[in-house]
């Protein structure tokens, strides 16, 4: 590759503005929902990290290595650092200095000896690549000589304390492995190899990104670790002294004193090791098996109370949370006394955030057809005294009258919709009456729609042409699910939400990790992602908001 170190730390603590970036990206596969949720959870714990290293070490400038499109080149640049950044992937390349033009990428390969010619940085990031490699151990070697004082290590580990490996392959995506063959390491393996390359200390971060990825879960043991490793100790809170693994015993010898996988004490040993909300959820599970039809209490990042059951929507707030980067965004842009929409509300999660914020001077209107659903909702807006919402049980379309709505027979009731679901559960058809919104709008009252979340399986496009008065007339800000997969069931391509936008003078967003926005490409072919959109006239507006 060609030498990049002169380049990498010219700018000093670059901060990126996101709405004023006037070119649009290209969503990736980085930005997929998934994706979103744990660079999110990621990107806090960078911060914590080099917010306690930064000083204690003396760090100036940062690497990232395996950069993808840049997210985390960017968090190392808000903190202060002056940062470059390579991938193995060209088309990463260019669309990471689309998105972040004042940070220094270029295509590099962690195998590849030539990536010695970018030089040292006071601290090297490589989050997410190691267990995407076929050479782990010589990408770890390379990883040391680019190291000036630390390296910050996020990687899968396959469970259990040993030094293993797992050889699996991994398709030709732009998130995956260059040569479609990978060596999945344990913790303990990653402890080896850092040590072997000649790092002095290594550490386990004590904080783990809270995602369900980097903790125990009934579903699923620990998938992913952080790790820290230095030429000499750094005596900091919030870091795990790891010794290198020696595994004295044959590997060939049959164990007769090995307690049995699934063993009391083993059990024992996970329950303690959890964190106070899982212990909180293994004791209220067994209860519940006592009680089947008893409610799980959670408390909401943003104070509402959830009663958890069955549903998919449950499963995720319970273990972790739910369109964490969609959450903080509505959170930053409702304020008091604005009157919101909630399309498509199910069982009130988008509600009951904008009760919050909008307060008892607000209004919030939410539409769910589904009389099984809206009975949650509805407990949900009782148990917090939701005052200042108004619910409607109608689907919202551009037609009315009454249509057949597909319920799921399962888990993944957040996908009810008016055409069949493409869910593997099985769905039984209710009649469900259809409004177009123009037509209601008179019976709310409201003088001004300031926001609106629009996720109704499919059915955009359908409520758009439906509300197109009202948007012309109230110019609100919307949150809007735009994806082919729910799409494609009612015959048309996720990309004509975006067109029918355009057309109104609305301008499309991508919601970065931090929520910030980033403008979108709007002539992708497929889309799969939340996306913003602001009337033109707005943007500045919602500029101030975001920067608070």
């Amino acid at each position: 590759m060609t030498a990049i170190n002169s380049a990498i730390f010219s700018n000093p603590g670059i901060s990126v503005p996101q709405i004023k970036h006037s070119v649009a990206i290209t969503l990736t596969q980085f930005d997929q929902k998934h994706y979103l949720k744990l660079i999110a959870a990621r990107g806090e714990t960078i911060r914590r990290v080099i917010a306690d290293l930064k000083p204690a070490m003396g760090l100036s400038t940062a690497l990232d290595a395996g950069c993808g499109v840049g997210f985390f080149a960017q968090t190392l640049a808000e903190c202060g650092l002056s940062v470059g950044g390579f991938d193995g992937r060209m088309e990463n390349v260019v669309e990471a200095r689309n998105r972040f033009p004042g940070i220094a990428f270029e295509q590099g390969d962690i195998e590849n000896p030539n990536i010695l010619e970018a030089g040292q940085a006071d601290l090297v990031l490589c989050f997410g690549l190691l267990y995407h490699l076929e050479n782990p151990m010589l990408a770890i070697r390379h990883l040391r000589s680019l190291t000036g004082k630390a390296l910050l290590l996020e990687s899968m580990c396959l469970p259990g304390s040993g030094p293993g490996m797992m050889l699996r392959e991994e398709p030709s995506k732009e998130d995956q492995s260059l040569t479609e063959i990978a060596l999945y390491p344990s913790e303990g393996c990653l402890v080896k190899m850092l040590y072997r390359a000649g790092f002095k200390a290594v550490c386990r971060v004590a904080a783990m990104p809270d995602h369900d990825d980097f903790r125990e879960t009934p579903e699923h043991a620990r998938r992913r670790t952080v790790l820290f490793a230095s030429y000499e100790a750094v005596l900091l809170p919030g870091f795990e002294k790891l010794s290198e693994p020696r595994d004295e015993r044959d590997p060939w010898a049959r164990d007769a004193g090995a307690a049995p996988k699934g063993s009391i004490t083993r059990r024992v040993g996970r329950f303690l090791a959890s964190s106070r909300r899982l212990k909180y959820v293994t004791v209220a599970n067994r209860a519940r098996r006592i009680y089947p039809g008893m409610p799980l209490p959670l408390r909401l990042p943003f104070g509402a109370w959830w009663l958890a059951q069955k549903s998919a929507l449950d499963q995720e707030l319970t273990y972790g949370s739910f369109e964490g980067v969609e959450t903080r965004f509505a959170e930053k842009v409702l304020r008091p006394g604005m009157t919101v929409l909630d399309v498509g509300a199910h069982h009130g999660l988008y509600t009951l955030l904008m009760s919050k914020r909008v307060g008892r001077s607000g209004a919030v209107i939410a539409f769910e057809p589904s009389a099984r659903e809206r009975r949650r909702l509805e407990r949900h807006v009782r148990v917090n005294r939701c005052s200042n919402v108004q619910i409607r049980p109608w689907a919202l379309g551009n037609e009315s009258g009454v249509a057949e709505l597909f319920m799921v027979e399962g888990s993944q009731d957040w996908c009810n919709s008016l055409r069949p679901p493409v869910v593997p559960e099985p769905t039984t058809k209710v009649a469900a009456e259809v409004r177009r919104l123009d037509d209601v709008m008179w019976t709310f009252g409201a003088r001004q729609i300031d926001f609106l979340k629009l996720d109704i399986e499919g059915a955009e496009l359908g409520f758009l042409h439906g509300a197109e008065e009202t948007l012309k007339k109230f110019r609100p800000a919307m949150l809007v699910e735009v994806q082919d997969l729910r799409t494609n069931p009612w015959g048309y391509a996720a990309r004509e939400i975006i067109h029918f936008m355009l057309r109104l003078n609305y301008r499309w967003f991508a919601l970065a990790a931090d929520s910030s926005l980033i403008p979108v490409s709007t002539e992708l072919e497929l889309y799969d992602a939340n996306l913003v959109a602001v009337p033109n006239e707005r943007v500045e507006e919602f500029q101030a908001l975001l920067a608070e």
